[in-house]
């Protein structure tokens, strides 16, 4: 899929560091008009803002409180992209004694706040006549890892609702 970023206002989960960093300053340099830095914690992205003036625009997202996520919709109505990369770990076997409580909390915030990412923005994308909800899995979506196996479980059922979102927002 081609999809040209120049011109276009763009929201970024946990984009205040790593990958998600990266891809607020690598839309930005090829010509994203505004780019929201979705964050828990505002500040976290003083520096990109400082960096590109206002061409970043924070905004409070947790993939935890769904609350959030609607409000941040209705903060940005301008979205015409959405690249859901935020996300948790913390390793896990099937058998440890917190098993439970690890794959809950991974899943509260990579499948459950990828659906609510998913409902908060399908409506502001289609008013906006269309655009891209692209989620941000990895190999762990695909492969169990021992050590990490509550992780992967949780990556898994993500890429197994990115599948059927792609399909759902138009």
């Amino acid at each position: 899929m081609n999809y040209d970023i120049k011109d276009k206002t763009i929201l970024v989960t946990g984009a205040n560091r790593g990958i998600g960093k990266a891809i607020v300053e690598s839309f930005i340099k090829h010509g994203a008009a505004k780019v929201y830095a979705a964050v828990r914690q505002i500040n976290s992205v003083s520096s990109l803002v400082e960096q590109y003036d206002l061409r970043v625009v924070p905004i409070r997202v947790d993939l935890g409180d769904p609350q959030s996520i609607v409000v941040a919709a209705q903060t940005a109505p301008d979205v015409q992209m959405v690249i859901n990369n935020a996300g948790v770990f913390q390793a896990g076997t099937p058998l440890a004694e917190n098993a439970i409580a690890t794959l809950e909390f991974q899943m509260n915030i990579n499948v459950y706040g990828l659906i609510h990412m998913a409902q908060a923005f399908a409506p502001v994308l289609k008013a906006n006549g269309g655009g891209v909800f692209a989620q941000i899995n990895s190999v762990a979506s695909l492969k169990g890892f021992p050590d990490s196996a509550t992780y992967c479980a949780s990556k898994a059922a993500a890429y197994s609702i990115t599948q059927v979102i792609t399909r759902t927002i138009e």
